[in-house]
């Protein structure tokens, strides 16, 4: 059994908002993480 590839991404000082993917209206650009989340899975309540 091969072993699972988790990314564990810890941003100090970002609120959930301000990712686009977490919020289509976020003037703060990141394209790189909105992109991992599109093709990741995301735990949006854990």
């Amino acid at each position: 059994m091969s072993r699972p590839n988790i990314i564990y991404i810890l941003a100090d000082d970002m609120g959930f908002g301000d990712m686009g993917c977490n919020n289509p209206a976020s003037r703060i650009p990141t394209p790189n993480l909105d992109r991992l989340a599109a093709e990741g899975m995301r735990f949006t309540n854990a």
